[in-house]
């Protein structure tokens, strides 16, 4: 669907581009939402000429601790603080994290998903039409 290997995908994983949703045996399923997000991705890559730090430090840009309620302390523990270059769900020990929340489901992420809304976020004119 997307004339991607395995490989690039795992590479977009492993980068912090995106969170799967994985089976319990390990496999990898994706949503109509994802496939348009990786095509995004594809677009900044080869279009734009972005590479993986660029995106993930326009990724980090999304004001996590405002879109989802964030106490003081977190806040200011997070390492996905607002000095970071990677989304937030790149990071092991947020506080979301110790607390069990899956980044999958989050608010946060879930804006990524949206490519639209993610336009209008970042207010970057991307070109993911």
């Amino acid at each position: 669907m997307l004339n991607v290997s395995v490989e690039t995908l795992r590479l977009y994983e492993r980068e912090g581009l995106f969170v799967p949703y994985k089976l319990s045996s390990g496999h990898r399923r994706f949503t109509s939402e994802d496939v348009a997000w990786f095509k995004c991705i594809q677009r900044q890559i080869h279009e734009n000429k972005l590479n993986f730090a660029g995106i993930r430090y326009l990724l980090s840009l999304l004001p996590c601790y405002e879109m989802k309620p964030c106490y003081l302390d977190d806040k200011e523990s997070c390492p996905a603080g607002t000095k970071s270059c990677r989304p937030c769900w790149d990071f092991e020990n947020t506080p979301c994290r110790q607390r069990g929340e899956n980044c999958r489901t989050c608010v946060v992420y879930q804006q990524v998903l949206n490519v639209d809304n993610l336009k209008k976020i970042l207010q970057v004119k991307f070109k993911c039409d």
